[in-house]
């Protein structure tokens, strides 16, 4: 992919210096959109000249002395006369410049798209738990940024985005994550054995903890089968969760793991722990978010619309995530003052806590 943008760029260069008069209906590719800096400077550079006023065979001059008053010194020292000349030499087609742009303009959306999930990977394993909240921010700002990005892709002629922009043969998915990149298992252990111990406190956040919350597949089935007792009004004790969850698809809690949930004794602490649990899971949806971009835009089969939509639908979890995290807030349950109780034994060794991803 990268040598065949290196090609593509290079013959949108040496058509642009070839025919130098087709320059004004190329401004729709910015000198960002090219992968190096020296060609994007010769981009910029050729835009900056006047070629109404020099003549054809002063054109090859012209451009040299152009470039001479680039600021950067290693990129002058690239974009030589010779360099210049073999740009225009092997460019396959001058005519064909408005389709090496739009290839172009393509390959910088990949790029941009990768790099939003990279740093949306990044802002998901620095930020502490209690600022989940503030993390999700750079979601909204990658689902800005893609709409630039079709907003730009939008500016290419018609029948570039005709050529360019076709349906992938094959259904296009990411790469599966080896395992969640955050996870805190004594906090769901807390808040099941809380729930567990005084039921009372499902009201308190039923509202907005859901099973998927939960890293651990057997306290999730747990919770699951807590939330469907809860619902008809039915009693929750270990006896009945463990009857109910065996209706539910999936792990089914070990009599050990609810053995030690019934154990942990815990009172109170439900929706503070369990606040816990989602704002690390709206980071751990947020990492997989960026995995997905990144994926997603390695992927040369995407055309940019499709580029554009696969990512915009793998965003969609986090701005759920913004408004349960905004209902747990405003639970007075949760009140600042309130103080957790002591951490409870968490089961082992079934609860153990996955170990970080891999990079894929």
């Amino acid at each position: 992919m990268r040598r065949l943008t290196r090609r593509a760029e290079e013959a949108l260069l040496g058509a642009m210096i070839f025919r130098p008069e087709a320059l004004p209906s190329m401004r729709w590719i910015p000198p960002g959109a090219f992968s190096r800096p020296d060609h994007g400077a010769l981009w910029r550079t050729l835009h900056s000249i006047d070629f109404t006023t020099v003549a054809r065979n002063d054109i090859p001059a012209a451009i040299t002395a152009a470039v001479a008053r680039i600021e950067a010194q290693g990129i002058r020292q690239i974009l030589t006369p010779s360099r210049l000349s073999q740009l225009a030499e092997t460019c396959p087609d001058p005519k064909t410049a408005p389709l090496y742009a739009g290839m172009t303009l393509e390959s910088a959306i990949h790029r941009s798209v990768e790099h939003a999930g990279e740093q949306l990977r990044t802002t998901a394993r620095q930020t502490d738990t209690d600022q989940a909240l503030q993390a999700l921010d750079q979601g909204d700002k990658t689902r800005q940024r893609l709409a630039s990005l079709e907003a730009a892709w939008k500016t290419a002629p018609e029948t570039v985005r005709n050529l360019l922009d076709t349906n992938p043969e094959q259904t296009v998915a990411p790469v599966p994550r080896t395992e969640r990149a955050r996870t805190d298992v004594q906090a769901e252990g807390q808040t099941v054995a809380s729930l567990l111990y005084q039921p009372g406190q499902m009201g308190e956040v039923t509202g907005w903890l859901e099973s998927t919350d939960f890293s651990h597949p057997q306290l999730a089935a747990v919770y699951r089968a807590m939330v469907t007792l809860d619902e008809r009004h039915a009693p929750i004790d270990p006896l009945t969760v463990a009857w109910e969850a065996q209706r539910h698809p999936g792990p089914n809690p070990s009599e050990q793991v609810l053995a030690e949930l019934e154990q942990a004794g815990m009172c109170g602490t439900a929706a503070y722990t369990g606040s816990q649990v989602l704002n690390t899971a709206a980071l751990d949806r947020l990492d997989a978010a960026g995995h997905d971009l990144r994926n997603y835009a390695r992927h040369p089969g995407l055309p940019p619309s499709a580029l554009i939509g696969h990512a915009e639908h793998a965003l969609q979890p986090l701005a759920a995530d913004r408004e349960r995290i905004h209902h747990a807030d405003r639970e007075p349950e949760l009140a600042s003052d309130k103080e957790p109780a002591p951490p409870a034994p968490v089961p082992s060794p079934e609860l153990t806590a996955p170990q970080h991803e891999m990079e894929i």
